[in-house]
């Protein structure tokens, strides 16, 4: 009688014990961050890496190697450019037949464009810059800050000439043309339009002067079949041999 009764606790300890860990099991599934970011526990206990997500409100995301959510940046996946906001979602921005530069230590390297840069030591890199990515138009490189704490800086992007309704007459001219505009609207004076060469490229290069306080550089050139590539030095007018420096250093 006494064994029997025994093995009854035993079983419902036993029983206990496994709704318990079922129920620790389900409530671990969800979202959970750690020092490493973000990541997400599904209900089976695995979570995804290097892979999509779509999560309950139909938002997708993407983990990595190490199963962590990115943010904030670019992603090649499966032959084409991914735009992930600060959040982590998919902005719903995709850039095809393109593939982004890659950074090796200071050396930026982008044998789809052509397009090489060696940045020498001082300078600040930030690859993917954190800017507004909830309804990016291009696909951001990187920026360089001049090591001179004036906050000038160079920066690098492509341009999707399919995003414009007449994409066809989209042109390195017709790029420049519109970015002179918006320099003019910020009180720019618009110096000079002309070819130049730069790490043996042909691009189209505008010159203009914000009140002979501030410069900006701006050249553009066709990128692939419909992409237009943008590199702009904006800087202060004593911060001049410090980018010219920097430009020198393209291949």
């Amino acid at each position: 009688m006494r064994k029997n009764k025994m093995k009854a606790i035993m079983a419902m300890l036993l029983a206990a014990t496994l709704t318990l860990s079922s129920t620790i099991s389900s409530l671990a599934a969800g979202w959970h961050q750690d020092g490493n970011g973000w990541w997400y526990e599904q209900e089976d206990g695995s979570y995804p890496i290097n892979t999509w997500y779509k999560d309950k409100d139909d938002s997708w995301y993407f983990f990595n190697e190490a199963g962590y959510m990115i943010h904030n940046c670019y992603r090649y996946v499966d032959g084409n450019v991914y735009a992930f906001g600060s959040d982590g979602r998919w902005t719903g921005s995709m850039f095809t037949d393109i593939i982004p530069g890659a950074w090796i230590g200071n050396q930026y390297v982008n044998e789809w464009s052509g397009f090489h840069l060696n940045v020498p030591a001082g300078y600040e890199i930030i690859p993917s810059p954190s800017l507004d990515l909830d309804d990016p138009t291009s696909l951001q490189e990187f920026e360089i800050k001049i090591p001179d704490g004036t906050g000038s800086k160079i920066s690098l992007e492509y341009d999707n000439a399919y995003d414009f309704a007449d994409y066809g007459a989209i042109t390195p001219e017709y790029m420049t043309s519109i970015y002179s505009v918006a320099l003019a609207l910020c009180g720019f004076t618009i110096e000079d339009v002309s070819s130049v060469t730069l790490g043996g490229k042909d691009y189209i290069k505008l010159t203009a002067d914000g009140s002979g306080i501030m410069k900006c550089d701006f050249y553009c050139r066709k990128a692939g079949s419909h992409y237009l590539e943008c590199l702009t030095a904006l800087y202060w007018a004593a911060s001049q041999p410090a980018v010219q420096g920097l430009l020198a250093n393209v291949y």
